[in-house]
């Protein structure tokens, strides 16, 4: 009997999205060689008339055709020296990969470099990484990251043995920038007035792109708390999978895609395939970190190994400098000028690395804005919800809080809703589940929520039956655990527990902590509302399940606490409470 089908993991969305937009990437790339190509067969038209001219004969073609004088000077090993050619497989960063497909085919052309061809291939950090991992096929001889975060990622990741291995150029992270829009900057802009201000700025993924690692990097340290939770959400919102693709957002319309960060290179060279829709750089006035391009050398076979060290010899040249700073890297062993576009503000200039703590830390803050979430939020009915907050109730102004939260959360948001006071099921129970936790972009979900929402006020009355409620909710919150998301209860009261039948606080944390799993942790987030709330109590449970206590001394603080009890998540290396 055959073996049965062994089991698959799982695609994520992320790397679903990676094998859509493979295909359009593919698509550009043959769309630029294709302009690439035109150009070049335009300016051989144009040599070969004028040669025939100058010579004034015809017979002259036929006789450099048969002593193949087509071939150009200093040449690759002729097909006779070279039958077959070892080719020597290159991963490549994009930024990079124009300037090593032309750095390799030049090395090709010299003698000394033996029957070798160099096959160059765009690939992104992530694609890099997965295609790196042991057994994985296809594998590369070389890869050109362009930063040392993605090989040590790659080595924890997909436990990659790979030498050291220096950069041999850098790229300086710019903004590029609608010329328009950069006309209208009265001063050269910081990064706080650039991520949190008030203009376009668009973003790639920084989880899975460089430039958007670099600018997270960079930007967070000079943003307040509070800066960081208006402008990563408003930044998340727009963030593209690849510079590619905001590049042509903005070639579509640049309205689109006015400013986003990219490696100098990057800006150069859309300009040069694109330039009918030229961009211009921007530089913060802190300056900015480098991409850093490195030839690592993953090879199994040795002789392709050498080769691979015999190319990293070649681009640490003064010609292969040259040949990098026309596609705009600038070389670390010969620094060669590069020019901005016109019209470019600030001098762009190569700054210092980016340390690994500013990325981790900008990793994990990113994450906690930007991951999904299964909530079951329990809102408090007790009688003393009913006490007047000007023309409203405290249950009034919290449901009208808690209907913005609704409309902010991301359409994948699961969220299930419960309400509590005293005696409200059978037994003296002291919850009632109002709508199920379910996803948000399920319409029928959606408006079942919202108009339980609404129904919140027509339910007051009793005491505060806290503790029963909470052990219950988190109970409820293990049961529909999901292993993609954030996986929180969000309890909201404005009093102390006062249910004589119910569990004391010691009985409540000691089941929380007999029931806490770190392979399934489900947060504990509590909001007290007014003067009369426990706030040593509720701080207690949402600390031992690894979250926080947020107090709202009024009613009218519920806006903005209860937007930071959502969004303010606690993430590291990946997994967030």
């Amino acid at each position: 009997m055959p073996d049965p089908t062994p089991p698959q993991r799982r695609i994520g969305p992320y790397e679903q999205s990676l094998i859509e937009s493979r295909a359009r990437r593919e698509a550009r790339q043959a769309q630029l060689a294709e302009r690439a190509a035109r150009r070049r067969s335009r300016v051989i038209a144009t040599a070969v008339a004028l040669l025939l001219l100058a010579a004034g004969v015809v017979g002259g073609l036929a006789w450099r055709n048969a002593r193949g004088a087509d071939s150009p000077t200093g040449a690759s090993p002729s097909a006779a020296a070279c039958p077959t050619r070892s080719t020597v497989s290159l991963w490549v960063s994009q930024a990079a990969q124009p300037a090593l497909a032309a750095v390799a085919k030049e090395y090709e052309a010299e003698p000394a470099s033996g029957c070798v061809h160099f096959a160059v291939t765009a690939k992104s950090p992530v694609e890099a990484m997965i295609g790196l991992g042991p057994g994985q096929p296809g594998r590369p001889d070389g890869w050109v990251p362009d930063s040392e975060q993605w090989v040590q990622r790659a080595k924890a990741t997909a436990k990659l043995a790979a030498k050291p291995a220096a950069p041999f150029a850098k790229s300086p992270l710019v903004i590029a920038m609608d010329p328009q829009q950069a006309g209208r900057l009265s001063a050269q802009p910081s990064w706080r007035d650039l991520v949190a201000g008030d203009g376009a700025l668009r973003m790639s993924d920084p989880r899975s792109t460089t430039a958007g690692m670099l600018t997270l990097a960079s930007a967070l340290p000079g943003l307040s708390q509070e800066q960081d939770r208006t402008a990563l959400p408003a930044l998340a919102r727009t963030t593209a999978a690849s510079v590619d693709e905001l590049f042509r957002a903005h070639d579509a319309d640049p309205a689109q895609a006015p400013a986003f960060p990219v490696a100098e290179a990057d800006l150069l060279q859309h300009n040069r395939v694109s330039p009918s829709h030229p961009m211009v750089s921007v530089t913060p006035r802190e300056g900015t970190p480098p991409f850093e391009f490195s030839l690592v050398d993953v090879a199994t076979d040795p002789a392709r190994a050498r080769l691979v060290e015999q190319l990293r010899a070649h681009l640490a040249t003064p010609a292969a400098a040259t040949v990098l700073a026309q596609y705009g890297l600038r070389s670390t062993a010969h620094p060669v000028a590069v020019a901005s576009p016109k019209g470019s503000v600030g001098t762009v200039t190569v700054g210092a690395s980016v340390d690994p703590a500013s990325v981790t830390a900008a990793t994990d803050a990113w994450q906690a804005v930007t991951a999904d979430f299964s909530l079951l939020s329990v809102f408090d009915v007790s009688g003393s919800m009913k006490q007047k907050v000007g023309a409203t109730t405290r249950m009034g102004v919290t449901q009208e809080a808690a209907g913005i939260a609704l409309a902010t959360l991301p359409p994948s948001t699961k969220l299930g809703l419960w309400m509590f006071s005293t005696d409200l099921g059978v037994n003296g129970v002291d919850y009632r589940e109002l709508a199920p936790i379910g996803r948000l972009d399920d319409a029928q979900h959606r408006q079942a929520v919202a108009q339980a929402l609404g129904s919140l006020s027509s339910h007051i009355g009793g005491g505060t039956g806290l503790y029963d409620t909470i052990w219950a909710a988190y109970q409820q919150a293990q049961q529909d655990y999901d292993p993609d998301r954030v996986n929180a209860v969000v309890i909201l009261t404005d009093g102390r527990n006062d249910d004589p039948n119910g569990m004391t606080l010691q009985q409540l944390e000691a089941r929380l902590q007999a029931a806490w799993d770190p392979e399934r942790p489900v947060a504990v987030t509590t909001i007290g509302v007014g003067p009369d709330v426990d706030p040593a109590a509720l701080s207690q449970i949402s600390t031992m399940t690894h979250s926080k206590f947020y107090a709202a001394p009024s009613a009218g603080d519920m806006k903005t606490v209860l937007a930071r009890a959502l969004f303010d998540h606690s993430c590291k290396n990946g997994r967030c409470v």
